[in-house]
């Protein structure tokens, strides 16, 4: 007979600890949002209260299940996060996030081998993984907070949100990249490096333009001529069916072909947004808001951000030397987020501009006209119509004020670190290779503590000062390219 879990009743305390976890979960993140509008920062703290870190409440299986769930959490965020986006404005202002994602990856690598290996003596291979780890952005609480901040606001539809989402999304493409060349180092074996760093980047742009054109050429028709009519006649939780199915596939593809499952949400999101036609009342969005919008609310999310602050060591992050040198770099890292926001001030200094229609043409007279020359000589002379004035050109000027709030918004909300920037510091501490020491291993852990508190509550202050302005300008919803 096969073995099974004997049932049994569980014990109080075990009991107590669990309703009291997830009932604080809800009171903590009402406090942080009440103090600083960023209620993640509640849920961390007891995350780190109830775990490993401090408390020890929660047992190890427990915070492995939680972290699993969590997980879920994440993966819904980028989901709902792929349901609202608007193609049509990603497309036309991918170049502006595939620079903004390329500078806040360089900058915080660039001051990592500045300041680790050429201020405090560290090795370069230490400085390296700190940088990978501190280089990406963490997706789940930037759509998060995205989200929460748009009650009032929807910035998740504006311009520079999208561009926001773009550029979360990008960072953290090639953070998984930087974690494959961690993980390459750790092996003696570099025959395959090459391989092993290009198989992420081939499948997440593989995935990343598959998708759509699938989605708009081939899914689309089919469902509007043969699903759309049934799917509109079963409801919701035919809807809600699709979208498990859709999610899933494109969560297999992502994980069999070594990208981010994050990136497979995203686009499973967008797949979907995709479909309906305005001839039936189908909207996955809704129906999500609907039916998992509540478990996300209180169950997915709060364990998420808690799951984060069950894996900081908090006890070994207070030593004198390594909370001032914590310090000093989380200022760094956060400054090399924060400078993403000029890209946003160079898109507004480079404007193209369209040269003016040609005048339409006369019509054309009863009788044939001869022409008149100009020339000497009496030969007919052409005007030449120079082929530049066919093209779009470049205007450079100085970027106004209205170009500053959304500068602000998208450097501020890039700060946030979290799951991928603890996933490569795990990865590159416990490798067998001496890829990252333990101190550049606590530093790097204070950078991600600290830009992962520091960031929501800055972004949060930012969108209560300007966000009205950056909506209703030229990066709010009301320009889609």
């Amino acid at each position: 007979m096969a073995s099974t879990i004997s049932y049994h009743e569980p014990a109080l305390p075990q009991l107590l600890a669990l309703l009291s976890f997830l009932y604080l979960l809800q009171v903590a993140r009402q406090i942080a949002d009440h103090l600083f509008a960023a209620g993640l920062l509640g849920e961390i703290a007891l995350g780190v209260t109830y775990g490993s870190p401090l408390g020890g409440i929660l047992e190890r299986s427990w915070e492995e299940t939680f972290l699993a769930i969590g997980y879920i959490g994440l993966i819904l965020i980028v989901f709902e996060g792929g349901l609202d986006a608007n193609l049509s404005v990603l497309v036309s202002n991918l170049p502006l996030a595939i620079i903004s994602a390329a500078v806040g990856v360089l900058l915080p690598m660039a001051f990592s081998f500045a300041l680790l290996s050429g201020g405090f003596g560290l090795p370069a291979m230490h400085a390296f993984s700190a940088g990978a780890a501190l280089g990406s952005t963490s997706l789940g609480t930037t759509f998060f907070v995205l989200r929460a901040q748009s009650s009032d606001l929807d910035l998740a539809g504006t311009r520079i949100g999208t561009v926001l989402m773009g550029a979360a999304l990008i960072d953290d493409i090639i953070a998984l990249v930087l974690l494959s060349v961690v993980t390459a180092l750790e092996s003696s074996s570099s025959t395959a490096l090459g391989w092993v760093i290009g198989r992420p980047i081939v499948a997440s742009v593989t995935m990343a333009i598959v998708g759509p054109v699938l989605a708009f050429l081939v899914a689309r028709p089919l469902f509007r001529s043969y699903g759309e009519k049934l799917l509109a006649k079963l409801g919701r939780n035919a809807e809600l069916f699709l979208g498990v199915c859709v999610l899933s596939a494109f969560l297999a593809v992502a994980f069999y072909t070594h990208t981010t499952m994050l990136l497979g949400a995203f686009c499973a999101g967008l797949f979907l947004s995709a479909l309906p036609s305005s001839n039936f009342d189908i909207s996955f969005l809704r129906t999500f808001h609907a039916l998992v919008g509540p478990l996300q609310e209180y169950i997915f999310a709060p364990l998420f951000f808690a799951s984060i602050g069950t894996t900081i060591p908090f006890l070994s992050l207070w030593k004198g030397r390594i909370i001032w040198r914590g310090i000093v770099y989380s200022l760094l890292m956060a400054l090399g987020k924060i400078v993403v926001g000029l890209c946003v001030l160079a898109s507004d200094t480079v404007q193209r501009v369209h040269p003016p229609e040609p005048p339409s043409p006369l019509p054309s007279p009863p009788y044939p006209l001869r022409p008149v020359s100009n020339s000497p000589f009496g030969g007919d002379e052409k005007s030449p119509t120079p082929k530049s004035s066919r093209l779009h050109r470049l205007r450079f000027s100085l970027p106004g004020g209205e170009s500053c709030p959304p500068a602000v918004l998208l450097g501020t909300a890039l700060v946030a670190r979290g799951e991928i920037g603890v996933l490569i510091a795990q990865v590159a501490y416990a490798s067998s290779g001496d890829v990252l020491g333990e101190e550049a291993y606590l530093i790097a852990i204070w950078a991600i503590a600290l830009c992962t508190i520091a960031g929501p509550i800055a972004f949060s202050q930012a969108v209560k000062r300007c966000g009205a302005s950056v909506v209703a300008g030229k990066w709010g919803a009301a320009r889609a390219s």
